[in-house]
């Protein structure tokens, strides 16, 4: 199964004032041989990234697997946070862009944002929620 490694994951681990105790609990994730990325995920990573760290990530990026972007993306998007709502979870869009990404080539997010884990409670999303040491 191949694992997404979500947005959190990559902040914490390109960022210059993050312990290097989490950036050595995050890199076994990253390097991982069933580890990938996907747009919204590189487009959230990207957009804060400084001058001098964008193009070192650009090319970590480089070394995974892309899950490519379906057609269906936004409607799926779309369903998913219509369903999480009529059951009362309510998280960000953006998180359920990735979410509805991962879903749709069954693979598993690696985070640490909990939101991810809430919405596998509404609908068959595979989760890895870890927590930062």
């Amino acid at each position: 199964m191949e694992r997404l490694i979500e947005t959190s994951l990559w902040i914490d681990f390109v960022r210059k004032k993050s312990a290097m105790a989490l950036k050595a609990f995050i890199e076994p994730w990253i390097l991982d041989a069933d580890a990938c990325i996907c747009e919204p995920v590189a487009f959230e990573v990207l957009r804060h990234a400084t001058v001098k760290e964008r193009s070192q990530i650009e090319e970590q990026f480089s070394t995974l697997p892309l899950l490519q972007t379906p057609a269906t993306l936004w409607q799926d998007a779309a369903s998913l946070g219509q369903k999480c709502r009529d059951k009362g979870v309510n998280v960000g869009s953006m998180d359920l862009v990735i979410a509805a990404l991962a879903i749709h080539h069954a693979a598993e997010i690696v985070t640490f944002d909990a939101d991810y884990a809430r919405v596998a409670e509404v609908f068959g999303l595979s989760v890895m929620l870890l927590e930062r040491p």
